[in-house]
């Protein structure tokens, strides 16, 4: 017998159409606009989303593909918004959706939910991502790691910086060369650090 005629019914079950995603989209708008006017929380629109899973027998893997479909359609880059997530420190995969059994969610997993949604009801409004890249210069000099946020470059260090450093002056001339026009350095040298 050939494995061709082999059916995985999970692929059938996880696989998306376009009324899926169009299903999904209507809902999060209305979700949003409730949102906006004031008339839903963060934390009740997390809520809402496990609901619509649920209700809607929907695994996680569909989930997964229906939110990617739907980004895509908005031509948005699944994998660069995973990337953005997790340079502001959240994880996709351990923010709640990780090892979800839908008919059976656990009160840790809620519980993480609600913080998350808690933190960005609370300061959304001062939040403001932005997409940087991270370089370094690492030298007999200097150990410096630099941010780049468009005509703003933020030099750290937990010593003092030598600006006389050629490699350092290189870099900086390079990139400012690329705008024709002036650069803002910031300097955050002998700086401490600590986990909290």
């Amino acid at each position: 017998m050939s494995d061709d005629r082999i059916i995985d019914f999970n692929d059938l079950k996880n696989k998306v159409k376009d009324s899926d995603v169009d299903k999904f989209e209507q809902y999060i708008y209305n979700l949003y606009f409730s949102v906006m006017d004031g008339s839903l929380t963060m934390a009740e629109f997390s809520k809402k989303i496990f609901d619509y899973m649920q209700e809607n027998n929907i695994s996680q893997e569909k989930f997964m593909n229906i939110q990617k479909k739907f980004m895509e359609r908005y031509g948005m880059d699944s994998e660069e918004v995973e990337k953005q997530l997790k340079s502001f420190g959240i994880d996709p995969s351990k923010a709640g959706f990780g090892n979800f059994d839908f008919g059976n969610i656990s009160n840790e997993n809620i519980e993480s939910i609600q913080k998350s949604a808690g933190f960005y009801e609370k300061y959304g409004q001062k939040i403001q991502p932005k997409s940087c890249i991270t370089t370094f210069v690492k030298n007999d000099t200097n150990d410096i790691e630099i941010v780049i946020n468009q005509e703003k470059i933020m030099l750290y260090s937990n010593k003092k910086i030598n600006l006389m450093d050629a490699e350092l002056n290189e870099f900086l001339l390079g990139y400012k060369n690329m705008f024709n026009k002036k650069i803002r350095v910031v300097l955050c040298e002998n700086f401490t650090e600590y986990d909290y």
